[in-house]
């Protein structure tokens, strides 16, 4: 059984450090995220968990999807990616290497895809479109979900090899997490990037969402 006083308590801190006045940014910040994840675990079902696991993903995704449109109309490969990973976890699809295959061609792909948009602003200095940037985080939330799926491990994003890793983007290129890139998607920056660079209010108001909203609806579907 989910130990629920635990989680409506790590949501608490979560909200608290989003709110701190010194948090310019308005991340919400790996380990404050890794504690939720831990006590949404059920000790008692592994399956479970690992649904949930990849169900908050998914919401995710869902949540900042219409970004995707806003640079790539009609293009349905995060959606493709969304159904994949919910067919790895109801198991209509058992071919790992496939997904997984299926899963990075879409990445390398949307990458050559913000690559091909770089105008020069300066002799030798390429800056992307900014709108297929932002929306290739919603590319690699979608392909990392699909890796996720693929182990049906529940405590696969709790990383303990990393536990002294504070901030997502010691993780790059290769381990982000859904709800990170999403994130990122939602306020056109990563967390590395200045601060005038970045949509403050929107990435607030997604990790508010995730807590308010995400979480408690993905633990009771």
């Amino acid at each position: 059984m989910i130990d629920m006083e635990a989680v409506d308590r790590e949501i608490r801190a979560a909200r608290a450090e989003l709110a701190d006045a010194g948090n310019v940014k308005g991340i919400l910040s790996l380990p404050t995220r890794k504690r939720i994840w831990r006590a949404m675990l059920d000790p008692d079902d592994d399956e479970l968990s690992y649904q949930h696991r990849i169900r908050l993903k998914i919401a995710c995704i869902q949540h900042v999807h219409h970004l995707w449109y806003q640079a790539f109309p009609e293009d349905q490969r995060v959606e493709e990616m969304v159904a994949l990973t919910q067919d790895l976890m109801d198991r209509r699809t058992t071919d790992i290497d496939q997904a997984q295959e299926d899963a990075e061609s879409l990445l390398v792909g949307v990458i050559d895809d913000v690559n091909a948009s770089a105008t020069e602003v300066e002799p030798g200095v390429l800056k992307p479109d900014a709108t297929k940037e932002a929306s290739s985080f919603v590319a690699d939330a979608a392909s990392h979900a699909v890796f996720s799926a693929c182990y049906r491990d529940p405590d696969m994003d709790l990383w303990e090899e990393f536990d002294d890793m504070v901030d997502d983007d010691e993780l790059l290129p290769d381990t982000l997490e859904s709800s990170y890139s999403c994130a990122s998607a939602a306020a056109s920056a990563l967390n590395w990037q200045p601060l005038e660079q970045t949509d403050v209010p929107a990435r607030r108001a997604f990790w508010t969402w995730y807590l308010n909203e995400a979480i408690p609806t993905t633990l009771t579907t």
